[in-house]
């Protein structure tokens, strides 16, 4: 036996919803409704939750290359490489990764672009890495928290180090514990005289 279930998905530019049903096996509506219980929400929330993070972010990340990698292999790499190697793989690759991704997924390589796609990343799958950004003015903070042990805070720092540098042309201020990873840095006004 199906159960039909009713989806509202909100459309941004216009605030509203639009209604659509789907036929969904019983178990499955069971399973649903498990999850959004034991996450403190309703199935609908769920729903669309797993379908806006299906076109904003996993099918992206499949066209881009992305892989899922289980946590202790990933670990294992780390833990293998050296602290040298860590800081050339945050400079040389991840940096310019994340200047790529935000062209990628925003159309848009800006520098508070390229910030704006780091804290998208961290909401749509906050499991494993969460970056929070914040600007007052010209001051900004950039904070990484991760589950992945020093190794990655090394590589995060250099990435983020270098990102700093040569996006927004300035040396951050950084600093580097086992699961957190910060920069403060502040941005020089252009000149607007010509």
């Amino acid at each position: 036996m199906s159960e039909a279930i009713t989806l509202s998905r909100v459309d941004p530019d216009k605030g509203k919803t639009v209604l659509k049903t789907i036929r969904i096996s019983e178990s499955l509506a069971r399973s649903l409704e498990k999850v959004a219980t034991d996450n403190g929400t309703s199935v609908n929330a769920y729903i669309n939750a797993v379908i806006n993070r299906h076109f904003h972010w996993d099918k992206g990340a499949a066209e881009f290359g992305l892989i899922t990698l289980d946590s202790a292999f990933f670990m294992g790499l780390l833990e293998a490489l050296d602290d040298e190697t860590l800081v050339r793989i945050g400079r040389e690759i991840l940096a310019p990764r994340w200047k790529e991704m935000s062209e990628f997924f925003l159309q848009d390589s800006s520098p508070d672009r390229i910030l704006d796609f780091l804290t998208m990343r961290s909401r749509i799958n906050p499991d494993k890495l969460r970056t929070t950004i914040t600007k007052d003015e010209d001051n900004y903070a950039i904070v990484c928290h991760h589950d992945f042990g020093p190794k990655l805070s090394i590589a995060l720092k250099s990435a983020i180090q270098e990102l700093v540098r040569q996006s927004f042309h300035t040396e951050p201020r950084m600093t580097a514990g086992r699961s957190v990873v910060t920069a403060y840095f502040k941005v020089k006004p252009r000149n607007s005289s010509a």
